[in-house]
């Protein structure tokens, strides 16, 4: 496995494992028009390439050695990020892998990614939401250190979600 920060050139695989993980993770528990309008409004050629020239943000990549993408990684900082309020923080907004791709340890290589990217910020501690019914990935992080400390409104289509915001100080 190769993780590699995301460029404008690679804009179609991001995009690409991006629908593929957000569908493999919540296409059951949603509407089909909820998860459509999702997918055209977060993953599209306009909002992607911004995300990915933010200099507040980055992306990773991780490929198998055939040079298939398996998941992604996005962080934010600052003005990136999509809360207000947690100043000196890095946002993990994104962290998904693909289905077939769970459970060799590509999880874990993005959440050290993710903090040896908040020391090089010089930041104090990471925070996340994560939806409430997706007990597998609270488990995970609280695996890594993280505590819930609040939760938010989270609008996929029409549907407003409880996210539990998670935390771990550096």
């Amino acid at each position: 496995m190769i993780i590699k920060n995301c460029e404008l050139k690679n804009l179609k695989e991001l995009q690409g494992i991006c629908r593929k993980t957000f569908s493999e993770t919540f296409a059951e528990q949603n509407t089909e028009e909820d998860m459509n309008k999702y997918l055209d409004e977060t993953y599209n050629d306009d909002v992607l390439s911004k995300e990915i020239s933010d200099k507040d943000s980055k992306i990773f990549l991780a490929y198998d050695d055939n040079g298939e993408v398996l998941g992604y990684l996005k962080v934010n900082r600052g003005s990136a990020q999509t809360e207000k309020g947690y100043e000196g923080s890095l946002e993990i907004q994104r962290i998904y892998i693909a289905k077939a791709a769970k459970g060799q340890g590509i999880g874990s290589k993005f959440m050290e990614l993710a903090e040896n990217q908040a020391r090089e910020w010089k930041l104090s501690y990471i925070w996340l939401g994560v939806w409430e019914f997706n007990y597998q990935a609270q488990k995970f992080y609280k695996g890594k250190g993280f505590t819930r400390f609040s939760e938010h409104v989270f609008v996929l289509g029409e549907d407003k979600q409880t996210d539990f915001l998670m935390k771990k100080v550096l």
